[in-house]
């Protein structure tokens, strides 16, 4: 039987991963249980967006899982609508891998969920309104690349945000083990990326490309204050499972996107320190938005001319408005040409009238107008692929490393 859960977290605590490594410390699974993040840009996410699932053959898995979703789920948030999904099938049918990428790339609605659900004949369990039952059939559809995660929970239940851990031993472990691990330390090595910040029992999690590199990562790991079990998941995360390639007329709110396209507008900071472009491909035209927080990915996307072509990557909100970045590449760069005025007396020379060419305002020397110099300006960017630091990657997001 397959087993998926989804939407038992909030903002003010818990985590439906914590919940799942409850029932894999209880019941007899096979495999690693999945990780399985889902359409950031949806807006009934409660944090992470994620969605566990498992396999069993535990004759008791029902009545447990049941059990530990009323217990743990936080039904007092009114964003949190648990939902679980019971499978009997000896195989994952096509029709829930295909709601799968549809959920991880779009948004989905509890009836579609419902549909899948009577005719591959699956079993529910609700709360409220069971919207958790979208996320949890999706995981347990989840195919395709994978990575890994392990996660470390923590001993007190008095879900204190600051986590005690030894910074010097996460630089050790990403020293030695990057890139084959990843996102540990942000781009100054200053601040430590594997442990969250919110009120949950997550003590710190690495991700990484195998079950063994992360094992041995965290191994190396110095935890100051007392862990109460780990668990490793398989995931999508850093896979770029999310993203899909359409035309700017295809977009739809809530959409993860990669559009080829255009520069049709000069990058601008606007107020908050973000960078808008235009985007147009044959069918229409869009804004780009890079954000403050992704710092020098921000100065790339100025660097941006009219006329370049480029292929972004990135998500949209509920107005079709903005690509929200999470990657650039840099196909082709416009030449951009600059004139130049004559020097003379060691500056530039003023306009002697139209069509009259330039004079020297303090020699009064004159000259005709084809003395103008015309060059090609230099360009601060090369042909490739950008993304974000990794202290503003999405969970779902490939790091242009691991390609």
């Amino acid at each position: 039987m397959f087993v998926g859960i989804d939407d038992t977290d909030s903002i003010k605590g818990m985590c439906t991963t914590y919940l799942a490594a409850k029932l894999c410390h209880e019941l007899d699974i096979i495999g690693s249980p999945k990780l399985v993040r889902l359409n950031p840009n949806i807006p009934y996410k409660t944090r992470g967006n994620a969605a566990i699932a498992f396999e069993t053959n535990d004759l008791s898995a029902k009545k447990k899982v049941i059990s530990l979703v009323k217990k743990y789920s936080m039904v007092s948030d009114s964003k949190t609508n648990p939902g679980v999904v019971f499978l009997e099938s000896k195989k994952v049918p096509k029709k829930v891998k295909d709601f799968y990428s549809r959920v991880v790339s779009e948004l989905v609605s509890i009836e579609d969920a419902e549909k899948v659900i009577s005719a591959i004949k699956a079993d529910t369990f609700k709360l409220k309104n069971g919207r958790g039952i979208i996320g949890a059939l999706a995981a347990i559809g989840f195919n395709g690349e994978k990575t890994y995660e392990i996660i470390a929970y923590r001993k007190s239940k008095k879900e204190v945000k600051e986590r005690k851990i030894s910074r010097d031993s996460v630089v050790r472990m990403n020293d030695l083990f990057f890139p084959g691990v990843f996102d540990n330390l942000d781009v100054s090595g200053k601040r430590i990326l594997i442990t969250p910040k919110g009120r949950d029992p997550i003590f710190c999690g690495i991700r990484g490309r195998s079950k063994n590199i992360v094992c041995k990562a965290w191994d190396m790991i110095e935890p100051l204050e007392p862990i109460e079990f780990t668990q490793l998941f398989e995931t999508n995360q850093a896979t770029d499972a999310h993203l899909r390639i359409k035309k700017i007329s295809e977009i739809k709110p809530y959409d993860c996107v990669i559009v080829s396209g255009t520069v049709s507008s000069n990058p601008k900071r606007v107020p908050g320190g973000h960078v808008i472009f235009g985007l147009t491909d044959k069918t229409g035209s869009i804004e780009c938005a890079a954000y403050k927080p992704s710092r020098d990915f921000r100065d790339i996307a100025s660097f941006l001319a009219v006329g370049d072509e480029i292929k972004v990557y990135g998500g949209i909100s509920k107005y079709v408005k903005t690509i929200n970045l999470e990657k650039i590449e840099v196909i082709r760069l416009n030449d951009i040409l600059s004139s130049s005025r004559p020097v003379c007396c060691n500056k530039n020379m003023s306009s002697a009238g139209r069509n009259k060419g330039f004079k020297c305002k303090k020699c009064s020397k004159k000259i005709l107008k084809t003395g103008v110099k015309i060059s090609q300006k230099n360009r601060s960017l090369f042909l490739g692929i950008y993304d974000v630091p990794a202290g503003s990657r999405r969970h779902l997001s490939k790091p242009v490393f691991l390609d």
